[in-house]
């Protein structure tokens, strides 16, 4: 537990009077170092692949999210305005603290209400931002390039010939070339400002199962919603871990969430885009399960669980044969996926 007061210093907000609130690390992220400080406010520090440039994009955007009644974080300025600071010794990185909001996290969805509820909200966090100009200070382009993580893929089985996953990736990758070759061309859909990353543990709940809050902005980027949804379905629709090793497409909640946000989308949504969701899960389950066998051979991935696998490779060999099992019974579930949204295009009036 490192001394963060220098942090905690640039804030006036914890000017006033009184004892400093605790700082206590909170677990289950991946990505940023997190720690709650009191039951007000949330303190991080970014993970290198984010810059401090992305928090100004956050500070334009939640106005809009918070005008429409969309619950998200705020920013806290510090002392100079800046909606984050660096720089610090011996507390280097870029730091932020952000607003704490009330509610429970999830890690599963545990019924079609709760993915109905849930999807209901990411329709209401897009619609805030629909017709939003905004130009974005921070990217990560090629995050979802499927084509480009297939070939780190193929890399990392040249560069890797006597890793002891080798033969295991190889036989992976045979099934996911295939399977990514016939799963057909890219929808051509318009451009919205999206989330980046809906999955299930990046939302609010109350006591009820009713969704309250959107977490974790850092990759608001502009996208489509046929990735931006099938990274949502893929995480919703897969009742156990990203690691069990046994994962199925619940087709109930997938039929509830898309219903639910259809719904509430009506007034923008295309027919196109909503076309686009049925075989949007498989896809992105496809793409994690490369992105994974190519992080068991290279061993760079940012988050493992130690306490359960002996190694990185050992946890990321294990995700990638889920996400492919995942895409496998995503890619069963289509045809009653796609008889679903057409009958909501049509109920809808969707153009």
């Amino acid at each position: 537990m490192p001394d963060l007061s220098p942090i905690l210093a640039c804030y006036p907000v914890f000017d006033r009077a009184g004892p400093t609130p605790a700082v206590v690390p909170m677990s289950g992220g991946l990505i940023n170092a997190t720690f709650a400080v009191g039951s007000d406010h949330v303190l991080q520090r970014l993970h290198p692949i984010f810059r401090g440039e992305v928090n100004l994009d956050i500070a334009a955007l939640v106005p809009h999210l918070h005008a429409a009644g969309v619950r998200v974080p705020s920013i806290v300025a510090a002392r100079d305005g800046r909606p984050f600071v660096t720089g610090l010794t011996p507390v280097e990185g870029i730091w932020r603290l952000l607003t704490r909001l009330p509610g429970r996290t999830l890690h599963s969805v545990p019924s079609p209400a709760v993915a109905r509820t849930a999807a209901e909200l990411c329709a209401r966090f897009h619609g805030a931002l629909h017709g939003v100009a905004h130009t974005f200070a921070f990217e990560r382009p090629g995050a979802h390039d499927t084509e480009l993580h297939r070939s780190r893929l193929h890399q990392a089985l040249a560069r890797h010939p006597s890793h002891r996953f080798h033969g295991d990736v190889a036989a992976l990758t045979v099934g996911l070339d295939r399977a990514w070759l016939a799963w057909g061309p890219l929808p051509h859909l318009p451009p919205r400002i999206v989330h980046g990353d809906l999955k299930v543990s990046n939302l609010l709940f109350d006591g009820d199962g009713a969704a309250t809050a959107v977490l974790d902005l850092d990759t608001m980027a502009w996208g489509t919603l046929d990735i931006e949804l099938g990274d949502a379905l893929r995480s919703w629709c897969n009742p156990g871990r990203e690691d069990d090793p046994a994962p199925r497409f619940d087709v109930a909640v997938g039929l509830a969430a898309l219903d639910g946000y259809a719904a509430a989308a009506a007034a923008w949504l295309t027919r196109a885009e909503l076309a686009a969701l049925p075989a949007a899960a498989e896809h992105i389950a496809l793409e994690l399960s490369m992105r994974f066998a190519a992080d068991a051979l290279n061993e760079n991935y940012f988050g493992w669980d130690a306490t359960r696998f002996a190694s990185r490779a050992e946890h990321n060999l294990v995700r990638a044969l889920n996400q492919w099992g995942l895409a496998q019974s995503a890619a069963a579930a289509r045809s009653e996926l796609v008889a679903a949204t057409a009958t909501l295009a049509k109920r809808l009036c969707l153009e």
